[in-house]
């Protein structure tokens, strides 16, 4: 059990601290030094599909003396393209940028996506940033890529198109789990829904939200419960409103805690604020950055007929937290 305990923070430090990896990050698109392996894709959530890419990239850059690299888009298409319909993210750049870094890629390639750049023809896209800018011999996609103007380029067009300039394209099949295929969207979904802990198993990784510690209006003190209040990005998803038991990842310590997404109804507030509780804690963190790891949802948020029944109703979460986190 205590072995088991160990390797479990080790796992979490090791995505959430980000301990010994290097990779270089590049930000516009420049011409690399080495030719590469190139992954293509978004990379939202890093999830069951994208692990499963990203380690045949890695075992074709080893086979083949090559320099790893994964080619994404900074923002998502989706936010230029449809910025009125456009999804949430599973995660942030950064937190992206930081997961990825785990698996040992040597290089992240960030091509800024604008309106402009959208029109490119499949074939430009290919000649000019594959083979030309990132130097690609090797290249891995998943089987729904889609690339160019309007998405008139797909991982078959690549793979035929490479072969006639005798790059080697590797097409990931569909990953499933339960019966069903691993996809962003899907994720997405479950975490709306406040199924946290299911969209664990298809990331394989908890899903999380950082952001800085501000002010609030300081209600959870006044119950007894005192409470960080974290902001987060706009752009990404948040879980259903609930409470939630959660891990709080901050300055290289893993806390347990308990967390609450929603308006507090019995308040009479309407702003939905994120705000953690974090067992046996008395430490100042105004203006610290806080990771919030989801673990599950204890129940749905609710409007209380008065404040003692809401402190009785905490006291009990508090227990159910620390019952699953044990």
């Amino acid at each position: 059990m205590i072995r088991r305990i160990k390797n479990a923070t080790c796992a979490l430090k090791k995505h959430f601290f980000r301990i010994g990896e290097t990779m270089k990050t590049y930000r516009e698109l420049l011409t690399l030094s080495s030719p590469t392996a190139c992954g293509l894709g978004n990379f939202d959530g890093v999830h069951l599909g994208h692990q499963k890419l990203i380690k045949e990239l890695l075992k074709q850059a080893t086979i083949r003396n090559l320099e790893s690299t994964i080619l994404t888009f900074e923002p998502h298409p989706s936010k230029i393209l449809y910025p009125d319909k456009a999804d949430p993210l599973i995660m942030t750049l950064k937190q992206k940028e930081n997961v990825i870094k785990t698996y040992g890629i040597d290089n992240l390639v960030l091509i800024p996506f604008t309106r402009d750049f959208s029109n490119i023809d499949y074939e430009d896209f290919i000649y000019d940033i594959l083979i030309k800018k990132c130097r690609a011999k090797t290249i891995v996609v998943g089987f729904d890529y889609r690339f160019g103007k309007k998405g008139a380029g797909n991982a078959r067009i690549l793979k035929e198109i490479c072969r006639k300039e005798g790059i080697d394209t590797i097409i990931i099949p569909p990953v499933t789990y339960e019966g069903k295929i691993v996809s962003s969207t899907l994720i997405r979904s479950l975490i709306r829904n406040g199924n946290v802990k299911k969209a664990r198993e298809f990331m394989a990784r908890p899903f999380s939200i950082e952001g800085i510690v501000v002010y609030g209006d300081a209600l959870g003190r006044e119950l007894g419960f005192p409470t960080a209040n974290v902001s987060y990005s706009p752009d990404i998803v948040l879980p259903a409103n609930g409470v939630y038991a959660v891990l709080v990842a901050w300055q290289g310590r893993i806390l347990k805690g308990i967390a609450n997404i929603g308006i507090k109804p019995t308040f009479n507030k309407n702003q939905i604020t994120l705000e953690v509780h974090i067992f046996n804690f008395n430490e100042q963190v105004y203006g610290e950055t806080l990771e919030v790891i989801f673990v599950e949802k204890i129940r749905d948020e609710i409007k209380f007929e008065g404040v003692s029944r809401l402190i009785d109703q905490i006291k009990k979460d508090v227990a159910m937290a620390k019952k699953i986190l044990s």
